[in-house]
């Protein structure tokens, strides 16, 4: 019953169980239930149900909140099973976790850009979010309104605004872009122009001006038919009186190992994301949500069914639960934009992938290796080239099925895809089929005359419909070329992971161990970074024996924490020009790593700047790598895809690639009979019980209502966080201050005049107070700062922000708080460091005494030894299984000298460390001034030496 507490489950035992048996990250066998089970029962639990039971309820609240997966069967005729598009959404709008965290309207960031509503392509391209609300009374666009003074409007778009100077611009109303109406005796009169009103001012829906006959009689003047008709959106008919949201999908297909072992047991999987949840939800893991995985279909077929279900929602309506505003709502789905790998998305393109001639999928650059290697060639590399369009792709597939019917068909495709870089995967096995018929036919026999050409042709035609099934060409081909609103080539875009990190940084870090190797400084370099000051960074992966040892094998982490501190590890190891593209890529990785940007045309701007400095830097380093490693020339799109979707950190695979961690522990207990049928079962169940534990709506089919679970269900997790970890959700427990170390007895208290702080001249604020000296503190952002550590902070004695070194932390003996740091200023010199680019510090005698409100953050400086000549190494032990070994490992030894240098290259804090450095020393110079000349001589020297190469001389490497 639905009143008791424990609602959709019988009892508590039935609930917790079948929580615990749903853990996306805690899977457990068949065999592993029943021992769980057994040993329940063995301790003399009450109510432990049976394995059989709880299989069997799982099936009723399955079919109590809907049964979302079903079965596909590909044109190709291999069979998958897929979970529903519109039943997964609309759970999101269904439970209070997503729902209100949600943005239903795109939104103009002014200069600034943080989230993916904040992106041209859904505040400018996409279609507006139909309806907006005002006054419990529901407008929808390219409809006729009333405004509050009686001037009648038709809006196009609606989004989000803060254009009125009040309250710091902080409050977001919703405007209407539109045109405004006319009303005269010829009918009314649409306006050229496009205006801003904001949608408060909105007093009479279509709905009302129709009810009166004679408003509308007098029509639209003929002038006006090309923007407006009177007539009702035919939404408002569809949603019935409800309120209509438009939901965009985030959506990404990887290829994924079904095995925990090593065996590779290749599996293609695609999850998606509402992309009107904000970045930090969408990070979460509870967020993504599983839509189809198979061994057997093609990637495309899977793409094929999952636009099907999208299409299929938007045709039928998704109808569900608003529980932010206790209403039945309508949504309509679209996708956004496809994330992926590069191969992963050349495919979803059309594309033939990273090794043909015209190795992009955004634009035609390319041609054969020859030009390539030529002046004009070379430097076409460094610019987007013109851009590709899906109408082009299309018609490309489609010449390639006309040059199928006729002879000389292997040759002819070949060139096709030679000359294009498109090659249509989905219809691949049919192009093949005709070609090989053809091949056959054609064949001459002894003593058997040919077959006519027009013959020919008939048999192929023939055998090219039947392998269609009825269907025409274009509804066969990649069906991402025809989506309306969705332009496949620049809504793939450049994904920072793989392209950044697995990529141009990788590549840097293979010729730099190389130059390492052979100049036998390898150890120097290990010796250095075990050395390095980790303090600030944010990034754990720098273990100096695990990096030098597996350098060929490291993963996306290792590279971007080795991003931010190279330059300081390498600055007189290697040659300047490897110097520059690691300064490069210090500067590159920070500037994508942005999760907010303040201006984005200065940022945009910056970050082009970076990217063509780099590729210059590289023509210099290594110059037939821009022709061999197509990543190098994506980087020139990501600014125009930060543009269309925000910052790249929003269109990063980070987040799926480590769910495919979910997807394989999903897949384990899998008999491999049914492996898609399995996994879909598997995540619709966690999703239904994660779906109904958070709170979430469903409708009761019987009782003709949204309801919700039991009281005892919904309480639950907020009593039990262990759990709630488990389904994907991270509960934050708040910090504690720490005194030595969490050992207080060692540290006696002190009298106020026997401090550090006593001495800087502070008076002292309370007579005889007593104070323990800590090691460390918990700042507001939840970071630790230790003794000896360095901050950013607000000083007091110039009202600016400075960076300094913690000498002294007192706790109040009586209420255990933090009252007073002691801090030692250090001060910036007038120029950045010559060969890092980075600003350089020195530590001065000047201390101030600040509050703890006062630090900013924690951030991290570098010694600077090459100045100091810090060339003195000392032995430190290692530990191994938490206990000092006698074995010793080298580390160097910093002189006492107070020259620093600041790693502006940290990506943890990078906003506070921008604004704590001077204006005057924001700008690094170009490592590159000459870029016209250096190209040409990259381009000659690659045509050099393949000159040198035919002629059997031995050139110098590069």
């Amino acid at each position: 019953s639905p009143d008791n507490p424990n609602y959709p489950w019988p009892s508590k035992a039935h609930y917790i169980t079948a929580l615990l048996f749903s853990s996306p990250r805690l899977p457990f066998s068949e065999a592993q239930k029943k021992a769980v089970l057994s040993w329940a029962k063995e301790l003399g639990a009450h109510d432990v149900p049976s394995l059989y039971a709880l299989n069997r309820l799982q099936e009723s609240v399955q079919t109590l909140v809907g049964n979302p997966t079903e079965k596909i069967t590909a044109r190709s005729g291999n069979i998958f099973y897929l979970n529903d598009v519109g039943k997964a959404i609309a759970k999101d709008y269904a439970n209070p976790l997503t729902r209100f965290s949600m943005q239903d309207y795109p939104e103009d960031g002014g200069k600034g850009m943080s989230q993916v509503f904040n992106g041209e392509k859904m505040l400018f391209e996409l279609p507006s979010p139909p309806a907006a609300k005002v006054d419990g009374e529901i407008y929808f666009v390219n409809e006729l309104l009333q405004d509050a003074s009686g001037d009648y409007f038709i809006p196009e778009r609606f989004f989000l605004a803060s254009y009125s100077s009040t309250n710091g611009g902080a409050d977001k109303q919703l405007h209407a872009l539109g045109r405004a109406v006319q009303r005269t005796e010829d009918g009314f009169i649409v306006s050229d122009e496009r205006e801003m009103i904001p949608t408060s001012n909105f007093r009479r829906s279509f709905r009302e001006i129709s009810a009166n006959d004679d408003e509308l009689a007098c029509g639209l003047t003929e002038s006006s038919h090309k923007y407006a008709k009177l007539v009702p959106n035919p939404l408002r008919a569809k949603s019935q009186g409800r309120m209509v949201y438009s939901v965009p999908l985030i959506i990404f297909m990887d290829d994924v190992s079904g095995n925990i072992s090593k065996q590779w047991n290749k599996h293609h999987a695609v999850y998606m994301s509402n992309a009107n949840l904000p970045r930090e939800m969408l990070e979460k893991e509870f967020c993504i949500r599983f839509v189809t995985s198979s061994p057997h279909a093609a990637p495309m077929e899977m793409m094929s069914a999952m636009q099907e279900s999208i299409r299929k929602a938007a045709e039928s309506g998704v109808f569900t639960w608003d529980c932010k505003h206790e209403e039945e709502v309508m949504l309509e789905l679209y996708g956004l934009f496809l994330g992926g790998d590069n191969p992963m998305q050349a495919e979803e393109c059309s594309h033939a992938g990273l090794h043909c001639n015209y190795f992009c999928r955004t634009c035609e650059v390319g041609g054969t290796k020859e030009y390539k290697e030529s002046d004009e060639g070379y430097k076409s590399i460094f610019v987007p080239g013109k851009l590709r369009t899906p109408a082009g792709t299309a018609e490309e597939i489609r010449a390639q099925f006309s040059s199928a019917l006729a002879s000389g068909a292997t040759e002819k495709i070949k060139k096709s895809v030679a000359s294009s870089g498109v090659k249509d995967t989905i219809t691949g096995y049919i192009l093949e089929t005709v070609v090989e018929l053809g091949k056959k036919l054609r064949k001459r026999g002894a003593g058997v005359q040919a077959k006519p050409e027009a013959e020919v042709k008939a048999i192929l035609e023939k055998q090219l419909e039947d392998l269609l099934r009825g269907s025409a060409l274009d509804d066969a081909i990649n069906p991402l070329l025809g989506v309306e609103g969705f332009n496949v080539h620049q809504d793939t875009p450049t994904e920072i992971l793989h392209t950044v990190l697995l990529g141009v940084v990788k590549y840097f870090w293979g010729q730099s161990v190389y130059l390492l190797e052979k100049a036998k400084l390898l150890d120097v370099f290990q010796m250095r970074l075990d050395s390095i000051e980790k303090a600030g960074l944010n990034a754990p992966c720098l273990n100096a024996e695990y990096i030098c040892h597996y350098k060929g094998g490291l993963i996306g982490k290792h590279f971007k924490s080795l991003a931010q501190v190279m330059p300081f590890l390498i600055q007189d190891l290697l040659p300047r020009t490897v110097l520059d593209g690691w300064t490069c890529i210090g500067e590159l990785v920070v500037y994508v790593w942005h999760t907010e940007i303040d201006d984005i045309e200065i940022y945009l701007t910056k970050l082009s700047r970076t990217i063509e400095d780099f590729l210059n830097v590289t023509a210099k380093c290594a110059p037939s790598i821009l022709i061999s490693k197509p990543k190098f020339h994506f980087l020139v799109h990501l600014p125009a895809y930060i543009r269309r979707f925000g910052p790249a950190i929003l269109f990063s695979t980070e987040r799926y690639e480590s769910f495919n961690h979910v997807f394989r522990l999903a897949c384990i207990h899998s008999n491999r009979q049914g492996p898609s049928q399995d996994t879909c079962k598997v995540f619709a169940r966690q999703d239904i019980i994660k779906h109904i534990a958070t709170g979430g709506y469903w409708f009761d089919s019987v009782r003709k209502k949204w309801i919700q679970a039991g009281d005892a269900v919904l309480n639950y997790l907020d009593e039990h966080p262990e759990q709630a970890r488990l389904l994907g959700i991270h509960i934050r427990e708040p910090p504690k201050v720490t005194i030595n170390d969490g050992q207080p007895a060692a540290a006696k208290p002190v009298m106020w005049t026997a401090t550090r702080c006593a001495t800087l001249e502070v008076s002292q604020p309370v007579r005889n107070a007593q104070y323990r000296e800590g090691v460390s503190l918990i700042l507001g952002n939840g970071e630790k700062a230790s003794l000896e550590g360095h901050i950013i902070f607000n000083d007091p004695s110039t009202s600016h922000t400075a960076i300094g070194r913690i000498r002294e932390i007192l706790i109040s003996n009586s209420n255990k708080a933090v009252n007073h740091v002691a801090v030692q200023k250090f001060a910036f010199g007038p120029v950045l460091h010559p060969s890092l680019h980075l600003p350089t510090l020195e530590l001065t005698e000047h201390e101030v005494v600040i509050s703890p409100q006062d630090i900013v953050c924690i951030v991290n400086i570098q010694h600077d030894c090459v100045k100091s000549q810090c060339t003195d190494t000392s032995q430190c032990r290692l530990r191994q299984e938490r206990t000092e070994t006698t074995r010793t490992k080298s580390v160097i030894q910093h002189k006492s000298s107070p020259f620093y240098l600041l790693n502006a290259y940290s990506i943890h804090n990078y906003a506070q460390i921008q604004s704590v450095i001077p204006p005057s020393l924001r700008e690094t110079s170009l490592r590159v001034n000459n870029a016209a000349e250096v190209r040409l001589a990259a381009a000659r020297q690659i045509r050099e030496k393949k000159t040198a190469k035919k002629s059997g001389e031995t050139p110098d490497t590069e």
